[in-house]
């Protein structure tokens, strides 16, 4: 890859953000909330609600777009509908699941070095094979020769939590 590590960030906890970051040997953001600065790889699951939650925050079409990963939640990740993720995504990548990992004491370990190792099982060279994907559509894309920016730009949003009041006289 050039230009600049990648940025991954996940649409929920628990759908595999910290592993795809580190087998790209990216930075983990960890959750993202909105459209307003995706990540260059968003992580979700591969359910339903996974791709809508993804449809939400789709950017428009155009050049230098993120990649889409969608987490394995099932077994058989060609039955997703890609579609439903929404348009302007530079792909969507379908990870397959990896059983040996939730054995392993160390599985974050074990997918940093999936591009760098072979593959000990078909399902690692899989995942390897969709890392790869991954890879190519970032680069392809130009995505990372560019800086990380929002995309767009818009007033001050309040922090959750925090009720903007209005200042000034009373009428």
């Amino acid at each position: 890859m050039s230009g600049r590590v990648p940025v991954v960030g996940g649409l929920a906890g628990g759908v595999g953000t910290t592993t795809v970051a580190r087998a790209l040997h990216g930075r983990d953001l960890g959750r993202v909330c909105g459209p307003d600065l995706l990540p260059d790889v968003v992580v979700t699951r591969d359910t339903v609600a996974g791709l809508a939650a993804a449809a939400l925050v789709a950017p428009a079409p155009g050049p230098g777009a993120p990649v889409l990963v969608l987490h394995p939640g099932t077994a058989d990740p060609d039955g997703i509908d890609a579609d439903a993720a929404g348009p302007g995504w530079a792909a969507v990548v379908a990870l397959p699941a990896v059983p040996g990992w939730a054995r392993s004491a160390d599985p974050w370990s074990d997918a940093a070095g999936v591009l760098t190792r072979p593959g000990p099982s078909a399902a690692v060279r899989r995942y390897a094979d969709a890392i790869g994907r991954i890879v190519t559509a970032l680069t392809t894309s130009g995505r990372l020769d560019r800086p990380l920016t929002p995309a767009g730009v818009g007033g001050l949003r309040p922090l959750r939590g925090v009720l903007a009041v209005p200042t000034g006289p009373v009428r």
